[in-house]
Protein backbone atom coordinates (compact mmCIF):
# COMPACT_ATOMS: atom_id res chain seq x y z
CA UNK A 1 0.00 0.00 0.00
CA UNK A 2 1.25 3.69 -0.81
CA UNK A 3 2.64 5.04 1.83
CA UNK A 4 1.26 8.39 1.44
CA UNK A 5 -2.44 6.58 1.40
CA UNK A 6 -1.72 5.57 4.94
CA UNK A 7 -0.83 8.83 6.24
CA UNK A 8 -3.66 10.41 4.80
CA UNK A 9 -6.22 7.74 6.39
CA UNK A 10 -4.25 7.76 9.75
CA UNK A 11 -4.73 11.81 9.93
CA UNK A 12 -8.17 11.00 8.90
CA UNK A 13 -9.22 8.80 11.35
CA UNK A 14 -7.21 10.97 13.56
CA UNK A 15 -9.64 14.10 12.81
CA UNK A 16 -12.67 12.04 12.29
CA UNK A 17 -11.88 10.97 16.16
CA UNK A 18 -10.99 14.78 17.69
CA UNK A 19 -14.10 15.71 16.12
CA UNK A 20 -16.61 13.16 17.50
CA UNK A 21 -14.11 13.26 21.33
CA UNK A 22 -14.35 16.89 21.17
CA UNK A 23 -11.48 17.28 23.07
CA UNK A 24 -10.47 20.45 21.09
CA UNK A 25 -12.45 22.69 19.31
CA UNK A 26 -13.40 21.63 16.00
CA UNK A 27 -12.39 24.62 14.34
CA UNK A 28 -8.80 24.19 15.89
CA UNK A 29 -9.34 20.17 14.72
CA UNK A 30 -9.56 21.47 11.33
CA UNK A 31 -6.89 23.93 11.25
CA UNK A 32 -4.41 20.78 12.97
CA UNK A 33 -5.58 18.62 9.97
CA UNK A 34 -4.65 20.87 6.96
CA UNK A 35 -1.32 21.79 8.58
CA UNK A 36 -0.96 17.84 9.24
CA UNK A 37 -1.54 17.66 6.08
CA UNK A 38 1.14 19.63 4.50
CA UNK A 39 4.04 18.25 6.76
CA UNK A 40 3.40 15.24 5.67
CA UNK A 41 3.73 15.78 2.24
CA UNK A 42 0.40 14.63 1.65
CA UNK A 43 -1.22 18.50 -0.10
CA UNK A 44 0.97 21.61 -1.20
CA UNK A 45 0.73 24.61 1.10
CA UNK A 46 -1.73 26.08 -2.09
CA UNK A 47 -3.65 23.44 -1.83
CA UNK A 48 -3.68 23.79 1.73
CA UNK A 49 -5.14 27.56 1.33
CA UNK A 50 -7.31 27.11 -1.42
CA UNK A 51 -10.30 26.67 1.85
CA UNK A 52 -9.97 30.31 2.71
CA UNK A 53 -10.21 31.32 -1.07
CA UNK A 54 -13.22 28.81 -1.59
CA UNK A 55 -16.83 30.01 -2.74
CA UNK A 56 -18.14 27.99 0.23
CA UNK A 57 -15.86 30.38 2.65
CA UNK A 58 -17.26 33.41 0.65
CA UNK A 59 -20.70 32.64 0.41
CA UNK A 60 -21.29 31.76 4.08
CA UNK A 61 -19.61 35.07 4.75
CA UNK A 62 -22.04 36.67 2.56
CA UNK A 63 -25.14 35.38 4.42
CA UNK A 64 -24.31 36.15 7.56
CA UNK A 65 -24.29 39.58 7.05
CA UNK A 66 -27.01 39.81 4.95
CA UNK A 67 -28.90 37.77 7.83
CA UNK A 68 -27.80 40.56 9.75
CA UNK A 69 -28.96 43.28 7.35
CA UNK A 70 -32.55 42.08 7.28
CA UNK A 71 -32.64 41.46 11.19
CA UNK A 72 -31.31 44.92 11.95
CA UNK A 73 -33.53 46.98 9.29
CA UNK A 74 -36.48 44.99 11.49
CA UNK A 75 -37.31 43.28 7.81
CA UNK A 76 -37.58 39.78 9.68
CA UNK A 77 -39.79 40.87 12.61
CA UNK A 78 -41.94 42.84 9.86
CA UNK A 79 -42.20 39.15 8.62
CA UNK A 80 -42.80 37.75 11.63
CA UNK A 81 -45.79 39.83 12.99
CA UNK A 82 -47.62 39.56 9.68
CA UNK A 83 -47.67 35.72 9.90
CA UNK A 84 -49.10 35.71 13.01
CA UNK A 85 -51.82 38.35 12.07
CA UNK A 86 -52.56 35.61 9.96
CA UNK A 87 -52.40 32.29 11.58
CA UNK A 88 -55.83 32.89 14.05
CA UNK A 89 -56.37 30.36 16.58
CA UNK A 90 -55.66 27.09 17.38
CA UNK A 91 -52.31 25.55 17.97
CA UNK A 92 -52.30 23.15 14.71
CA UNK A 93 -52.67 26.62 12.48
CA UNK A 94 -50.28 28.43 14.22
CA UNK A 95 -47.73 25.98 13.93
CA UNK A 96 -48.63 24.84 10.34
CA UNK A 97 -48.20 28.97 9.57
CA UNK A 98 -45.05 29.41 11.73
CA UNK A 99 -43.29 26.05 10.66
CA UNK A 100 -43.77 27.29 6.69
CA UNK A 101 -42.64 30.86 7.25
CA UNK A 102 -39.43 29.64 9.20
CA UNK A 103 -38.90 27.35 7.13
CA UNK A 104 -38.75 29.84 4.17
CA UNK A 105 -36.33 31.79 5.85
CA UNK A 106 -34.45 29.29 6.79
CA UNK A 107 -33.51 28.59 3.08
CA UNK A 108 -32.73 31.83 2.26
CA UNK A 109 -30.74 32.89 6.24
CA UNK A 110 -28.89 30.64 9.08
CA UNK A 111 -31.93 28.40 10.13
CA UNK A 112 -30.16 29.39 14.18
CA UNK A 113 -31.22 33.20 12.68
CA UNK A 114 -34.85 32.14 11.76
CA UNK A 115 -35.59 30.39 15.07
CA UNK A 116 -33.91 32.92 17.11
CA UNK A 117 -36.24 35.44 15.72
CA UNK A 118 -39.26 33.30 16.22
CA UNK A 119 -38.44 31.95 19.89
CA UNK A 120 -39.69 35.19 22.00
CA UNK A 121 -42.49 34.89 19.53
CA UNK A 122 -43.62 31.71 20.29
CA UNK A 123 -43.25 32.33 24.15
CA UNK A 124 -45.46 35.56 23.72
CA UNK A 125 -48.47 32.65 21.86
CA UNK A 126 -47.63 30.37 24.13
CA UNK A 127 -48.97 32.63 27.23
CA UNK A 128 -51.76 34.41 24.70
CA UNK A 129 -53.11 30.97 23.56
CA UNK A 130 -52.71 29.56 26.87
CA UNK A 131 -50.45 26.77 24.83
CA UNK A 132 -48.08 24.89 26.74
CA UNK A 133 -44.78 26.34 25.07
CA UNK A 134 -42.60 22.56 24.92
CA UNK A 135 -45.06 22.06 22.32
CA UNK A 136 -44.34 25.06 20.23
CA UNK A 137 -40.46 25.33 20.22
CA UNK A 138 -39.21 21.93 19.23
CA UNK A 139 -41.63 21.79 15.82
CA UNK A 140 -40.39 25.56 14.99
CA UNK A 141 -36.74 23.94 15.29
CA UNK A 142 -37.26 21.71 13.75
CA UNK A 143 -38.71 23.86 10.58
CA UNK A 144 -36.15 25.83 10.44
CA UNK A 145 -33.47 22.74 10.22
CA UNK A 146 -35.69 21.53 7.38
CA UNK A 147 -36.11 24.76 5.53
CA UNK A 148 -32.51 24.70 5.28
CA UNK A 149 -32.85 22.11 2.34
CA UNK A 150 -34.87 24.79 -0.06
CA UNK A 151 -31.55 25.84 -1.38
CA UNK A 152 -27.57 25.42 -1.98
CA UNK A 153 -27.06 28.41 0.89
CA UNK A 154 -29.53 26.77 3.11
CA UNK A 155 -27.35 24.81 5.56
CA UNK A 156 -23.49 25.04 5.27
CA UNK A 157 -23.67 21.11 4.10
CA UNK A 158 -24.59 22.54 0.74
CA UNK A 159 -22.75 25.26 0.52
CA UNK A 160 -19.74 23.75 0.82
CA UNK A 161 -21.05 20.92 -1.23
CA UNK A 162 -21.04 22.94 -4.31
CA UNK A 163 -17.21 24.39 -3.42
CA UNK A 164 -15.91 20.57 -3.18
CA UNK A 165 -17.54 20.05 -6.71
CA UNK A 166 -15.48 22.88 -8.14
CA UNK A 167 -12.43 21.56 -6.91
CA UNK A 168 -13.20 17.69 -8.15
CA UNK A 169 -13.94 20.01 -11.97
CA UNK A 170 -17.78 18.66 -11.11
CA UNK A 171 -20.09 21.95 -12.44
CA UNK A 172 -21.59 22.78 -8.97
CA UNK A 173 -25.46 23.15 -8.33
CA UNK A 174 -27.33 25.99 -8.89
CA UNK A 175 -29.13 28.00 -6.33
CA UNK A 176 -32.51 26.06 -6.76
CA UNK A 177 -31.29 22.82 -7.88
CA UNK A 178 -32.29 21.58 -4.03
CA UNK A 179 -35.48 23.28 -4.32
CA UNK A 180 -37.99 20.24 -4.62
CA UNK A 181 -36.44 18.37 -2.32
CA UNK A 182 -36.72 21.02 0.21
CA UNK A 183 -40.20 21.86 -0.79
CA UNK A 184 -40.97 17.93 -0.41
CA UNK A 185 -39.32 17.80 3.39
CA UNK A 186 -40.88 20.92 4.80
CA UNK A 187 -44.21 19.75 3.79
CA UNK A 188 -43.48 16.51 4.91
CA UNK A 189 -42.53 18.11 8.58
CA UNK A 190 -45.68 19.90 8.68
CA UNK A 191 -47.67 16.97 8.30
CA UNK A 192 -45.76 15.41 10.59
CA UNK A 193 -46.44 18.12 13.59
CA UNK A 194 -50.11 18.47 12.33
CA UNK A 195 -50.96 14.76 12.54
CA UNK A 196 -48.17 13.31 14.76
CA UNK A 197 -47.42 16.44 16.59
CA UNK A 198 -49.33 15.92 20.13
CA UNK A 199 -48.30 12.42 20.03
CA UNK A 200 -44.66 12.69 19.89
CA UNK A 201 -43.73 16.49 20.75
CA UNK A 202 -43.95 16.88 24.75
CA UNK A 203 -47.28 18.84 25.80
CA UNK A 204 -46.90 19.70 29.72
CA UNK A 205 -48.60 22.04 31.38
CA UNK A 206 -47.58 25.29 31.95
CA UNK A 207 -45.58 26.39 35.29
CA UNK A 208 -46.43 28.60 37.56
CA UNK A 209 -44.40 31.18 37.78
CA UNK A 210 -45.21 32.88 40.43
CA UNK A 211 -43.26 30.78 43.07
CA UNK A 212 -40.22 31.03 42.28
CA UNK A 213 -38.68 34.41 41.33
CA UNK A 214 -35.82 32.52 38.93
CA UNK A 215 -38.50 31.41 36.91
CA UNK A 216 -40.20 35.14 37.06
CA UNK A 217 -36.63 36.19 36.25
CA UNK A 218 -36.43 33.45 33.04
CA UNK A 219 -39.82 33.94 31.72
CA UNK A 220 -40.68 37.46 32.09
CA UNK A 221 -37.69 39.23 33.48
CA UNK A 222 -39.15 39.86 36.76
CA UNK A 223 -35.42 41.12 37.89
CA UNK A 224 -37.10 43.55 40.81
CA UNK A 225 -38.43 41.36 42.47
CA UNK A 226 -35.63 39.75 43.37
CA UNK A 227 -33.63 43.06 43.93
CA UNK A 228 -32.60 44.74 47.07
CA UNK A 229 -31.45 47.77 48.54
CA UNK A 230 -29.49 48.29 52.03
CA UNK A 231 -27.84 51.12 53.72
CA UNK A 232 -24.46 50.55 55.31
CA UNK A 233 -24.05 51.30 58.46
CA UNK A 234 -20.81 52.34 60.45
CA UNK A 235 -21.30 49.58 62.63
CA UNK A 236 -21.65 46.76 60.37
CA UNK A 237 -19.59 43.91 59.97
CA UNK A 238 -19.07 44.39 56.71
CA UNK A 239 -17.37 47.91 56.65
CA UNK A 240 -13.90 47.56 55.84
CA UNK A 241 -14.29 44.22 54.11
CA UNK A 242 -13.95 43.39 50.14
CA UNK A 243 -16.48 42.05 48.10
CA UNK A 244 -14.50 38.58 48.05
CA UNK A 245 -13.92 38.71 51.98
CA UNK A 246 -17.93 39.02 52.54
CA UNK A 247 -18.33 35.39 51.07
CA UNK A 248 -21.45 37.11 49.97
CA UNK A 249 -22.08 34.43 46.47
CA UNK A 250 -19.84 31.48 48.40
CA UNK A 251 -21.96 31.76 51.63
CA UNK A 252 -25.14 33.49 50.91
CA UNK A 253 -26.04 32.69 47.25
CA UNK A 254 -26.34 36.96 47.28
CA UNK A 255 -24.96 38.41 44.00
CA UNK A 256 -23.36 41.90 44.42
CA UNK A 257 -25.29 44.43 41.57
CA UNK A 258 -23.97 47.83 42.65
CA UNK A 259 -22.76 50.24 45.78
CA UNK A 260 -23.16 53.79 45.84
CA UNK A 261 -20.85 56.37 48.15
CA UNK A 262 -22.83 58.94 49.88
CA UNK A 263 -20.99 61.29 48.07
CA UNK A 264 -22.52 59.51 44.61
CA UNK A 265 -19.70 57.70 43.53
CA UNK A 266 -20.81 54.49 41.98
CA UNK A 267 -18.73 51.09 41.66
CA UNK A 268 -20.14 48.09 39.76
CA UNK A 269 -19.32 44.57 41.05
CA UNK A 270 -15.81 43.88 39.39
CA UNK A 271 -14.22 46.68 40.73
CA UNK A 272 -11.93 45.92 43.97
CA UNK A 273 -13.53 47.98 46.72
CA UNK A 274 -14.01 47.88 49.96
CA UNK A 275 -17.60 48.12 52.01
CA UNK A 276 -17.37 51.75 53.83
CA UNK A 277 -20.27 53.52 56.17
CA UNK A 278 -22.96 55.20 54.46
CA UNK A 279 -22.68 53.21 51.33
CA UNK A 280 -26.00 52.06 49.56
CA UNK A 281 -25.80 48.61 48.93
CA UNK A 282 -28.06 47.01 45.45
CA UNK A 283 -27.98 43.23 45.74
CA UNK A 284 -30.06 40.25 44.26
CA UNK A 285 -31.12 37.06 45.49
CA UNK A 286 -33.79 34.78 46.79
CA UNK A 287 -35.29 36.56 50.17
CA UNK A 288 -34.94 33.11 52.67
CA UNK A 289 -30.69 34.11 51.05
CA UNK A 290 -30.47 37.80 51.10
CA UNK A 291 -32.27 38.54 54.78
CA UNK A 292 -29.89 36.07 56.60
CA UNK A 293 -27.32 38.12 54.60
CA UNK A 294 -28.24 41.09 55.69
CA UNK A 295 -29.28 40.14 59.12
CA UNK A 296 -25.57 39.15 59.64
CA UNK A 297 -24.21 42.03 58.30
CA UNK A 298 -26.41 44.35 60.22
CA UNK A 299 -27.68 46.15 57.07
CA UNK A 300 -30.66 48.66 56.81
CA UNK A 301 -33.35 47.65 54.09
CA UNK A 302 -34.21 50.79 52.68
CA UNK A 303 -38.07 51.50 52.20
CA UNK A 304 -38.76 53.06 48.80
CA UNK A 305 -38.74 50.60 46.41
CA UNK A 306 -35.72 50.12 44.09
CA UNK A 307 -36.43 49.36 40.30
CA UNK A 308 -33.13 48.64 39.57
CA UNK A 309 -33.55 46.40 35.79
CA UNK A 310 -31.05 48.14 33.86
CA UNK A 311 -29.35 51.59 33.25
CA UNK A 312 -27.89 52.57 29.90
CA UNK A 313 -24.68 51.03 30.43
CA UNK A 314 -25.61 47.76 32.25
CA UNK A 315 -28.32 45.31 31.95
CA UNK A 316 -28.96 41.44 31.82
CA UNK A 317 -28.55 38.73 29.05
CA UNK A 318 -30.19 35.54 28.70
CA UNK A 319 -27.65 32.66 27.09
CA UNK A 320 -27.96 29.26 26.08
CA UNK A 321 -24.86 26.92 26.06
CA UNK A 322 -24.80 25.15 22.85
CA UNK A 323 -23.91 21.31 22.32
CA UNK A 324 -19.74 22.31 21.47
CA UNK A 325 -19.68 24.72 24.17
CA UNK A 326 -16.09 24.57 25.68
CA UNK A 327 -18.23 25.65 29.17
CA UNK A 328 -19.58 22.04 29.15
CA UNK A 329 -18.27 19.89 31.73
CA UNK A 330 -16.97 22.98 33.59
CA UNK A 331 -18.41 25.06 36.89
CA UNK A 332 -19.40 28.65 37.13
CA UNK A 333 -16.37 28.39 39.37
CA UNK A 334 -13.81 27.16 36.87
CA UNK A 335 -15.15 29.85 34.12
CA UNK A 336 -14.83 32.83 36.54
CA UNK A 337 -16.65 35.24 34.39
CA UNK A 338 -16.41 37.74 37.22
CA UNK A 339 -12.96 38.09 36.81
CA UNK A 340 -12.23 36.95 33.34
CA UNK A 341 -15.42 38.93 31.50
CA UNK A 342 -16.49 41.68 34.74
CA UNK A 343 -19.80 39.73 34.50
CA UNK A 344 -21.80 37.67 36.76
CA UNK A 345 -24.34 34.89 36.86
CA UNK A 346 -27.61 36.09 38.92
CA UNK A 347 -29.65 32.67 37.59
CA UNK A 348 -29.12 29.03 36.67
CA UNK A 349 -31.88 27.02 34.29
CA UNK A 350 -30.74 23.31 33.91
CA UNK A 351 -32.48 20.47 33.89
CA UNK A 352 -36.27 22.20 33.22
CA UNK A 353 -35.33 24.05 36.95
CA UNK A 354 -33.65 26.99 38.47
CA UNK A 355 -30.34 25.91 40.60
CA UNK A 356 -30.49 27.22 43.71
CA UNK A 357 -28.26 25.61 45.55
CA UNK A 358 -24.77 24.74 44.77
CA UNK A 359 -24.75 26.52 41.70
CA UNK A 360 -21.14 27.86 41.57
CA UNK A 361 -19.93 23.97 41.58
CA UNK A 362 -22.32 22.49 39.23
CA UNK A 363 -21.07 21.24 35.73
CA UNK A 364 -22.36 23.16 32.99
CA UNK A 365 -24.42 21.55 30.77
CA UNK A 366 -25.51 22.36 27.13
CA UNK A 367 -28.63 23.63 26.33
CA UNK A 368 -28.73 25.46 30.07
CA UNK A 369 -29.18 28.59 30.57
CA UNK A 370 -27.53 31.35 31.90
CA UNK A 371 -28.80 34.87 32.83
CA UNK A 372 -26.22 37.43 33.36
CA UNK A 373 -25.25 41.05 34.75
CA UNK A 374 -23.39 43.14 33.77
CA UNK A 375 -22.36 46.16 31.08
CA UNK A 376 -23.57 46.17 27.99
CA UNK A 377 -19.97 46.76 26.82
CA UNK A 378 -18.38 43.73 28.30
CA UNK A 379 -22.04 41.87 27.62
CA UNK A 380 -21.04 42.06 24.00
CA UNK A 381 -18.24 39.21 24.35
CA UNK A 382 -21.39 36.38 25.06
CA UNK A 383 -23.09 37.54 21.93
CA UNK A 384 -19.64 37.47 19.90
CA UNK A 385 -18.62 33.78 21.53
CA UNK A 386 -19.00 30.60 19.91
CA UNK A 387 -19.30 28.95 23.29
CA UNK A 388 -22.94 30.83 24.11
CA UNK A 389 -26.52 31.81 21.96
CA UNK A 390 -27.66 35.04 22.86
CA UNK A 391 -31.51 34.65 23.43
CA UNK A 392 -31.75 38.50 25.01
CA UNK A 393 -31.44 41.92 22.26
CA UNK A 394 -28.81 44.35 23.00
CA UNK A 395 -30.60 47.70 23.85
CA UNK A 396 -27.80 49.64 21.46
CA UNK A 397 -29.10 47.46 18.57
CA UNK A 398 -32.34 49.99 17.41
CA UNK A 399 -34.36 49.17 14.65
CA UNK A 400 -33.68 51.24 11.29
CA UNK A 401 -37.24 50.56 9.82
CA UNK A 402 -36.63 53.44 6.97
CA UNK A 403 -33.16 50.79 6.01
CA UNK A 404 -35.93 47.98 5.19
CA UNK A 405 -36.50 48.61 1.38
CA UNK A 406 -32.13 49.38 1.13
CA UNK A 407 -32.29 45.15 2.85
CA UNK A 408 -34.54 43.85 0.79
CA UNK A 409 -33.39 45.27 -2.58
CA UNK A 410 -30.00 43.95 -1.65
CA UNK A 411 -30.99 40.81 -0.89
CA UNK A 412 -33.20 40.36 -3.93
CA UNK A 413 -30.44 41.61 -6.10
CA UNK A 414 -27.53 39.14 -4.82
CA UNK A 415 -30.52 36.40 -6.05
CA UNK A 416 -31.19 38.46 -8.88
CA UNK A 417 -27.37 38.23 -10.06
CA UNK A 418 -26.75 34.78 -9.39
CA UNK A 419 -30.14 33.28 -11.21
CA UNK A 420 -29.78 35.99 -13.96
CA UNK A 421 -26.28 36.35 -14.69
CA UNK A 422 -25.08 33.27 -13.71
CA UNK A 423 -22.53 34.41 -11.15
CA UNK A 424 -21.13 32.39 -8.56
CA UNK A 425 -23.10 32.29 -4.80
CA UNK A 426 -20.50 33.70 -3.26
CA UNK A 427 -19.93 37.12 -5.51
CA UNK A 428 -23.80 37.47 -5.74
CA UNK A 429 -23.63 37.41 -2.26
CA UNK A 430 -21.48 39.13 -1.35
CA UNK A 431 -22.51 41.66 -3.78
CA UNK A 432 -25.75 41.75 -1.96
CA UNK A 433 -23.62 41.88 1.56
CA UNK A 434 -21.83 45.43 0.21
CA UNK A 435 -24.91 47.04 -0.92
CA UNK A 436 -26.48 47.16 2.59
CA UNK A 437 -23.31 48.55 3.79
CA UNK A 438 -22.57 50.92 1.65
CA UNK A 439 -26.48 51.69 1.73
CA UNK A 440 -26.34 52.34 5.52
CA UNK A 441 -28.70 49.23 6.76
CA UNK A 442 -25.14 48.41 8.75
CA UNK A 443 -21.74 49.49 9.14
CA UNK A 444 -18.42 47.53 8.16
CA UNK A 445 -18.21 46.65 12.17
CA UNK A 446 -21.37 45.23 12.19
CA UNK A 447 -20.78 43.35 9.25
CA UNK A 448 -17.53 42.08 10.77
CA UNK A 449 -19.31 40.95 14.10
CA UNK A 450 -21.99 38.94 11.81
CA UNK A 451 -19.60 36.51 10.52
CA UNK A 452 -19.16 33.84 12.60
CA UNK A 453 -15.33 33.00 12.02
CA UNK A 454 -15.83 29.75 13.97
CA UNK A 455 -17.48 28.75 10.91
CA UNK A 456 -15.26 30.20 8.47
CA UNK A 457 -12.09 28.12 9.58
CA UNK A 458 -13.82 25.04 9.95
CA UNK A 459 -14.67 25.25 6.58
CA UNK A 460 -11.15 26.30 5.18
CA UNK A 461 -9.28 23.56 7.35
CA UNK A 462 -11.97 21.14 6.05
CA UNK A 463 -11.78 21.50 2.19
CA UNK A 464 -8.05 20.44 1.82
CA UNK A 465 -8.92 16.87 3.79
CA UNK A 466 -11.13 16.50 0.98
CA UNK A 467 -8.42 17.37 -2.07
CA UNK A 468 -6.16 14.87 -0.11
CA UNK A 469 -8.27 11.91 -0.02
CA UNK A 470 -8.74 12.21 -3.71
CA UNK A 471 -5.05 13.18 -4.64
CA UNK A 472 -3.78 9.96 -2.43
CA UNK A 473 -6.23 7.80 -3.47
CA UNK A 474 -7.79 7.15 -0.28
CA UNK A 475 -11.21 7.98 -1.35
CA UNK A 476 -10.84 5.19 -4.35
CA UNK A 477 -9.92 2.61 -1.71
CA UNK A 478 -12.38 3.12 1.00
CA UNK A 479 -15.28 2.94 -2.25
CA UNK A 480 -13.82 0.02 -4.16
CA UNK A 481 -14.73 -1.82 -0.32
CA UNK A 482 -17.94 -0.47 -0.71
CA UNK A 483 -18.57 -1.29 -4.46
CA UNK A 484 -18.20 -4.89 -3.64
CA UNK A 485 -20.65 -4.33 -0.84
CA UNK A 486 -23.36 -2.59 -2.51
CA UNK A 487 -22.71 -3.62 -6.19
CA UNK A 488 -25.98 -5.75 -6.31
CA UNK A 489 -28.05 -3.60 -4.25
CA UNK A 490 -31.40 -1.68 -6.14
CA UNK A 491 -29.71 1.64 -6.31
CA UNK A 492 -32.58 3.30 -4.26
CA UNK A 493 -31.14 1.46 -1.29
CA UNK A 494 -27.74 2.34 -2.30
CA UNK A 495 -29.02 6.10 -1.92
CA UNK A 496 -30.77 5.28 1.37
CA UNK A 497 -28.04 3.56 2.90
CA UNK A 498 -25.65 6.40 1.90
CA UNK A 499 -28.16 8.97 3.31
CA UNK A 500 -28.42 7.15 6.58
CA UNK A 501 -24.24 6.84 6.82
CA UNK A 502 -24.39 10.41 6.31
CA UNK A 503 -26.83 11.27 9.07
CA UNK A 504 -24.79 9.58 11.70
CA UNK A 505 -21.84 11.17 10.93
CA UNK A 506 -23.82 14.33 10.88
CA UNK A 507 -24.90 13.10 14.56
CA UNK A 508 -21.82 13.23 15.79
CA UNK A 509 -19.80 15.90 14.09
CA UNK A 510 -20.65 18.93 12.32
CA UNK A 511 -22.51 19.08 8.85
CA UNK A 512 -19.91 20.64 7.37
CA UNK A 513 -17.50 17.79 8.07
CA UNK A 514 -19.81 14.97 7.47
CA UNK A 515 -19.85 16.50 3.58
CA UNK A 516 -16.62 17.06 3.13
CA UNK A 517 -15.52 13.49 4.68
CA UNK A 518 -18.24 11.97 2.64
CA UNK A 519 -18.26 13.70 -0.76
CA UNK A 520 -14.82 12.56 -2.16
CA UNK A 521 -16.11 9.15 -1.60
CA UNK A 522 -18.93 9.02 -2.82
CA UNK A 523 -17.86 10.10 -6.06
CA UNK A 524 -15.61 7.47 -6.49
CA UNK A 525 -18.96 5.51 -6.23
CA UNK A 526 -20.18 7.30 -9.13
CA UNK A 527 -22.38 4.89 -11.84
CA UNK A 528 -22.95 2.03 -9.80
CA UNK A 529 -26.50 1.05 -10.41
CA UNK A 530 -26.84 3.73 -12.71
CA UNK A 531 -26.33 6.60 -10.47
CA UNK A 532 -24.87 9.55 -11.12
CA UNK A 533 -21.94 11.71 -9.29
CA UNK A 534 -24.54 14.45 -8.79
CA UNK A 535 -27.00 12.34 -7.37
CA UNK A 536 -24.75 11.07 -4.90
CA UNK A 537 -23.49 14.12 -3.49
CA UNK A 538 -26.81 15.51 -3.30
CA UNK A 539 -28.05 13.05 -1.21
CA UNK A 540 -24.93 13.29 1.08
CA UNK A 541 -25.38 16.82 1.44
CA UNK A 542 -29.29 16.59 2.28
CA UNK A 543 -29.10 13.84 4.80
CA UNK A 544 -25.93 16.35 6.69
CA UNK A 545 -29.26 18.16 7.68
CA UNK A 546 -30.92 15.66 9.15
CA UNK A 547 -30.24 16.48 12.92
CA UNK A 548 -33.21 15.74 14.89
CA UNK A 549 -32.22 13.08 17.38
CA UNK A 550 -29.98 14.09 19.45
CA UNK A 551 -29.65 18.25 20.71
CA UNK A 552 -26.18 18.26 19.62
CA UNK A 553 -27.43 20.88 16.47
CA UNK A 554 -27.28 24.51 17.44
CA UNK A 555 -31.06 25.19 16.78
CA UNK A 556 -32.19 22.15 19.25
CA UNK A 557 -29.60 23.78 22.26
CA UNK A 558 -30.98 27.17 21.37
CA UNK A 559 -34.41 25.85 22.45
CA UNK A 560 -33.67 23.39 24.83
CA UNK A 561 -34.08 25.00 27.99
CA UNK A 562 -36.89 27.59 27.27
CA UNK A 563 -38.92 24.57 25.99
CA UNK A 564 -37.89 22.16 28.92
CA UNK A 565 -37.08 19.79 26.50
CA UNK A 566 -34.47 16.80 27.75
CA UNK A 567 -32.73 14.15 25.82
CA UNK A 568 -35.81 11.82 25.62
CA UNK A 569 -37.97 14.11 24.17
CA UNK A 570 -35.34 14.48 20.86
CA UNK A 571 -35.46 10.85 20.62
CA UNK A 572 -39.23 10.51 20.44
CA UNK A 573 -39.55 13.56 18.14
CA UNK A 574 -36.77 13.57 15.89
CA UNK A 575 -36.76 9.61 14.92
CA UNK A 576 -39.07 8.79 13.66
CA UNK A 577 -39.08 12.13 11.63
CA UNK A 578 -35.20 11.18 10.65
CA UNK A 579 -36.72 8.01 9.10
CA UNK A 580 -39.44 10.27 7.08
CA UNK A 581 -36.60 12.35 6.24
CA UNK A 582 -34.49 9.69 4.48
CA UNK A 583 -37.37 8.15 2.57
CA UNK A 584 -38.47 11.22 1.22
CA UNK A 585 -35.40 13.05 0.04
CA UNK A 586 -34.28 9.48 -1.39
CA UNK A 587 -37.34 9.32 -3.04
CA UNK A 588 -37.51 12.25 -4.68
CA UNK A 589 -33.97 12.49 -5.46
CA UNK A 590 -34.67 8.78 -7.00
CA UNK A 591 -37.64 10.15 -9.05
CA UNK A 592 -37.00 13.77 -9.97
CA UNK A 593 -32.98 13.44 -10.28
CA UNK A 594 -31.96 10.16 -12.40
Amino acid sequence: MDPQLIVVLVILGITVSLIVTEWFRIDLVAIIAMLALVWAGSISPEQARSGFSSNAVWAVIGVMIMGRGLAKSGVTETIARFILQIAGEGRRRILSTVSLTVGVMSGFMQNIGAAALFLPVMMGISKRQKIPISGLLMPMGFAALLGGTLTMVGTSSLIILNDLLSTQGIEPFGLFAVTPIGIALLLMGIGYFAVLGPSVFPYTKQQNHTTSPGKRLLNVWGLSDSIYTFSLPADSPLVGRSVEESEMGAAYNVNLLRVTDPDGTEYTMWEDLDFAPGQTIIVQGREEDVMPFARVHDLELREETEKVQSTSSSGYLEVVIPARSNLVGKTLRDVSLRETYKAQVVLLFSDSEVIEEGRADRPIKAGDTLVIQGNWDHLRFFEESEDFITVTPFPDDPKIPEKAGMAVAGFLSAIGLVMALDLSISIGFLTGAVAMILGGVLTIEEAYRAIEWKVIFLIAGLIPIGIAMESSGAAALIAQSLVTTISSVHPFLILLALGALTTVFALFMSNVAATVLMVPLVLELAGIGGLSSRVLVLQVGVCAANSFVLPTHHVNALLMTPGGYRVPDYLKAGSLLSVLFLLVSTTVLYTLYL
